[in-house]
């Protein structure tokens, strides 16, 4: 199996790469991105002659066409998929090629979906965000929602306390002008509108709007809403849900702040780039992380899923979550459940042609014993809880 590995040089592009090298069956990987040294240096590195480097414009359609035609799957990291997600799985679907991307953003996610039968006619398989959030806690979602006879409510959350990378040697220091795509993403979610379901009807609404949940062993968690695409696609396994959300848990401290630069933005005062350097410039990302660690609670999860509903006709909870994750931080929590797609492709376990969100076409269980050898002996410890 070929494989092109868009932004497969960047921190979380990275951990892809490393991940798809532990098969056997890949035969070659081609690490494609726009800054040709830090590919180089990262690919020699390897010491391992199945890959090579590729310099990539992905802008550029004609020569990114050309790269993918003779690979077998797409791998796309090339963030912020606002900007980048569409365009390249076009072109995916138009060479014929099976895709799998990070998407973390909720709008292009269902413009993406919305090239399901083009996919499906040319025999392309697309599993759309198959990372950390969404990804590994859509799957979550799914095996809390398992346990009740009907789920009315699905929320998932992750700490933002969490979202930060280790570095593994290749992170590069910060140009003038450079713009951190996760800030990016993170800036162009909390400064537009976010699409969450309530009460049976999907609204375009503001984020960081504070709740509840009554989790399972850990009591009550504060969520702030964000504009992720498990809001938007878990109805499509679950079409029954009324209520449907993403949010950040642990952010009681900074979520004033995060609305004071959102708003900066949403009013046309800074551009979106503007405001994610400056989310992540010197000092400001340490300074917020340790403002999050202060309160962090060490109880709670990096990512849980809770689910509302019925067992046995009475009103009913349970929440699902792993145990440990793999060591290096958010990028790979997110690159290695995205080469996961490769061997649940080689192994058939994704069966249906077209554009899918991962809740669609994965089981829970192959994927997680899949992630299992990449958190340590321990195994990833997925674990269920009922209420």
């Amino acid at each position: 199996m070929k494989v092109l590995a868009i932004g497969g040089s960047g921190s979380m592009g990275r951990a892809t790469v490393r991940t798809a090298l532990t098969y056997d069956f890949i035969s070659e990987v081609i690490v494609a991105g726009i800054d040709g040294e830090l590919a180089e240096r990262f690919v020699a590195s390897l010491e391992d002659p199945r890959v090579r480097n590729l310099h990539l414009d992905i802008t550029d359609n004609q020569a990114l066409r050309a790269a993918m035609r003779d690979v077998d799957v797409v791998l796309n990291s090339a963030g912020p998929f606002f900007r980048f997600g569409v365009p390249v799985l076009s072109a995916a679907i138009d060479e014929g090629k099976h895709y799998c991307d990070i998407c973390d953003d909720w709008q292009p996610t269902l413009d993406m979906l919305a090239l399901h039968e083009r996919a499906r006619q040319n025999q392309v398989k697309a599993v759309i965000g198959l990372g950390a959030s969404p990804g590994i806690i859509n799957l979550l979602c799914v095996k809390a929602a398992q346990t009740l006879d009907q789920v009315d409510t699905l929320v998932s959350a992750w700490k933002l306390s969490g979202a930060i990378n280790d570095d593994d040697g290749f992170t590069p220091l910060p140009a003038t002008g450079h713009v951190d795509a996760a800030a990016v993403h993170l800036m162009h979610c909390l400064s537009e509108k976010i699409r969450v379901l309530r009460q049976g009807r999907f609204i375009d609404t503001d984020p960081l709007e504070h709740s509840t949940i009554e989790f399972p062993g850990l009591g009550n968690l504060d969520v702030w809403s964000l504009g992720h695409p498990e809001a938007v696609t878990l109805i499509r396994r679950f079409p029954q849900l009324q209520n449907c959300y993403n949010g950040m848990l642990g952010i009681d401290d900074i979520a004033s702040d995060l609305r004071q630069v959102a708003s900066a933005v949403a009013m046309a005062h800074m551009s979106v780039d503007d405001a994610a350097r400056l989310l992540a410039g010197e000092g400001g990302r340490e300074a917020r992380q340790a403002r999050l660690a202060e309160k962090d609670r060490a109880d709670v999860p990096g990512a849980l899923a809770f689910a509302a509903g019925y067992r046995n006709g009475q009103p009913a909870t349970a929440g699902a979550y792993i145990n440990h994750r793999p060591v290096g931080g958010m990028a790979t929590i997110t690159g290695i459940p995205h080469a996961l797609f490769l061997p649940l492709l080689q192994n058939g376990n994704i069966k249906e042609f077209g554009v899918f969100a991962p809740e669609q076409v994965i089981d829970p269980d192959t994927f997680f014993k899949l992630l299992d050898p990449f958190c340590g002996p321990q195994g990833a410890g997925l674990t269920v809880v009922t209420a």
